[in-house]
């Protein structure tokens, strides 16, 4: 069996703690920049092996923290991978007390257990690094507009023809400008996909199916990481929470089947904007979805079918490289 060697690494936004399992002392902290990283490195040659396929760096998912340290693993050659920290702290029992020392112990244990499972990560390339940032900031301005928008209707209501004049055209200003701001990032958006053959294969394919438009579809390429991160529909559905699960023990405790609220809450609700399109524009899952609703199940749960229905066309048009064929209505 091959020997590994894992080390848990917990990243700051100024500094890096890490600890390689089995070992008695955790060394002292790096700086998160490119001195602390090469520090990190000479440590790992001189106290845990020069062998690269011998070593599994276990991180938590930290956002932009992690990203340069993720490309100068990634361009070393050093095997890493990210997990949930929900993931990593449940694994661990109960913890009294906290600091990035423990953390970086708790980690590399989570590492060493789940040993055989976990598979090392590849940074994600330049094209969907970008589109990530552009839609995190698409997703600020619409919210800022939303915001606006809300506020000056409100003013208007109440105010009427006693709103000053400023507030009114300075409000309509900014919705303006944030409404040019956002059609000019879908612009930039679309370029980055065009750049990448495969991100624009992948983006066809998944517009062709009724319900799944640009954004969508865009989101759904970059929090799959190109389709590269779940190796099934069942566990995308259980990532974005829509996969049902029972609740039951013995023969006393009978609880409904229900969704996890652990999920990606911004995916599932672009899903079910997906449904109400798909139910108006696909007979197939219009007809589903109104048989359910007539067997009397709750109009959630039939939303939920019908998410379901979509992630399963998702993961089959993706692995298929095909496009989704709309049936003619009969």
């Amino acid at each position: 069996m091959k020997k590994i060697n894992i080390i848990g690494v917990d990243i700051s936004k100024n500094t890096i703690d890490f600890h390689c399992h089995g070992h008695q002392f955790t060394p002292e902290p790096v700086g998160n920049n490119l001195k602390g990283h090469r520090q990190f490195e000479r440590w790992i040659k001189l106290k845990v092996s020069k062998q690269k396929e011998e070593v599994l760096i276990v991180m938590e998912y930290t956002g932009i923290y992690t990203y340069n340290l993720e490309r100068f693993l990634g361009d070393r050659g050093w095997n890493y991978v990210k997990r949930p920290a929900l993931d990593i702290k449940r694994s661990t029992g109960i913890q009294r007390g906290k600091s990035d020392t423990a953390d970086a112990r708790m980690i590399s244990r989570y590492g060493w257990l789940n040993r055989d499972v976990l598979k090392p990560h590849q940074p994600m390339n330049d094209n969907l690094v970008a589109l990530q940032q552009l839609l995190s900031y698409r997703e600020k301005l619409v919210s800022d507009k939303a915001s606006h928008q809300v506020r000056l209707k409100e003013l208007k209501e109440q105010l009427s023809d006693k709103l000053h004049e400023k507030i009114s055209q300075s409000s309509q200003f900014i919705i303006d400008m944030l409404t040019l701001e956002i059609k000019e990032l879908d612009r930039t958006i679309n370029n980055h996909v065009a750049e990448d053959e495969s991100l624009q294969r992948n983006f066809e394919l998944l517009t062709s199916i009724r319900g799944i438009g640009p954004i969508i579809a865009i989101t759904l390429i970059v929090v799959t990481e190109n389709f590269t991160r779940f190796d099934s529909h069942r566990k995308f559905a259980c990532y974005c929470g829509i996969a049902p699960f029972t609740y039951t023990s013995g023969t006393s405790i009978r609880g409904k089947t229900r969704v996890s609220q652990l999920a990606n809450k911004k995916v599932k609700a672009l899903l079910t904007l997906a449904v109400f399109t798909a139910i108006q524009h696909d007979q197939d899952l219009k007809i589903k979805y109104e048989q359910k609703r007539k067997e009397g199940k709750p109009a959630m749960s039939v939303i939920n079918i019908i998410r379901a229905k979509l992630v399963e066309r998702i993961f089959t048009v993706i692995n298929r490289q095909t496009p989704y064929i709309l049936k003619p209505a009969a």
